[in-house]
């Protein structure tokens, strides 16, 4: 049996993108060469890694059972050859970072600024999307670390604790609750609401803490980004909950209210994701140790 690195960079781009084309674009191959390269290394193991459904693969139990250590043995092939490449062993790499969206936009950009002060000679990638979509791409060894604001309990992760949030109902100046000290439950019911998406952390910890507690909750919108969310609330078109960390600018300008509820704080923690299968490189280290150093500046 002669396994090469090309077989299993080709098994890995195709479980990452269920294509050959797309794999084969990812790795500069052409699409018969990539096609070659991953009938190649089903022919070795003696066994189909992936179910085909039209132009799609699908990876399958065999497939999961190599996807870890392929991933791994890959992983240290790139630190080997980083770490001859530059004599003057400066850390270089390319580090794969998830973020859900609030923490994407809010709290990484600055923390990656000095991470990437710190470590020139690596280069990152920060895919934002919202937090089941990134514990699912953790999952499947896209990314080498995740970052989110939702709960997470998938048995192959390691969820670390990372800070502490704080979720604000938030309402236009002109709303007539933003004048109030505070609201009971029962004057959220008359209130439009405009809310972040199903999958979200900030929606899965709004469902959790409030609105099982609103008898007639009216949700007028759903929306993926919390930007779009804020105009909307700031013109008087609803009330909205967003993390403190997306608000506290237009908080500070008066341009948003936080309004306080009768018996009600909804806090959270932030996490950090590891698969638990992944090797833990030192590019991986050299970031949580970078985001474990940091504290909330609120």
């Amino acid at each position: 049996m002669h396994i090469t690195l090309k077989q299993l960079k080709t098994f890995r781009a195709v479980a990452s993108l269920g294509q050959v084309r797309l794999a084969a674009q990812q790795l500069n191959l052409s699409q018969p060469a990539t096609s070659m390269a991953l009938a190649e290394l089903e022919n070795q193991l003696g066994c189909q890694l992936f179910d085909r459904t039209g132009n799609k693969l699908l990876i399958n139990h065999q497939g999961e059972l190599l996807m870890p250590l392929a991933s791994e043995l890959l992983d240290r092939t790139s630190e080997i050859e980083t770490l001859f490449r530059d004599l003057q062993n400066t850390e270089s790499g390319h580090l794969r970072i998830g973020a859900s969206t609030t923490i994407g936009n809010y709290l990484l950009p600055d923390i990656l600024v000095r991470f990437s002060a710190d470590f020139p000679k690596i280069s990152l990638n920060m895919d934002i999307r919202n937090t089941e979509t990134i514990i699912n791409r953790v999952n499947s060894f896209d990314l080498d670390i995740g970052c989110v604001e939702g709960p997470c309990q998938h048995e192959d992760i390691d969820v670390i604790p990372w800070k502490e949030d704080e979720l604000l109902v938030i309402c236009s100046p002109d709303n007539p609750i933003a004048k109030r000290g505070e609201i009971s439950l029962e004057e959220l019911n008359q209130q439009q609401w405009i809310l972040r998406e199903p999958g979200s952390g900030t929606r899965n910890i709004f469902d959790q803490q409030l609105s099982q507690k609103l008898t007639d909750l009216r949700i007028k919108m759903e929306l993926n980004q919390s930007e779009a969310i804020k105009k909307l609330v700031q013109c008087g078109q609803g009330i909205s909950c967003l993390s403190r960390l997306c608000v506290s600018h237009e908080l500070d300008l008066g341009e948003l209210v936080a309004v306080k509820i009768s018996g009600i704080t909804m806090k959270r923690t932030l996490s950090l994701l590891l698969h638990r299968k992944k090797y833990q490189s030192q590019i991986i280290q050299l970031i949580l140790k970078a985001l474990r150093w940091q504290k909330p500046e609120y």
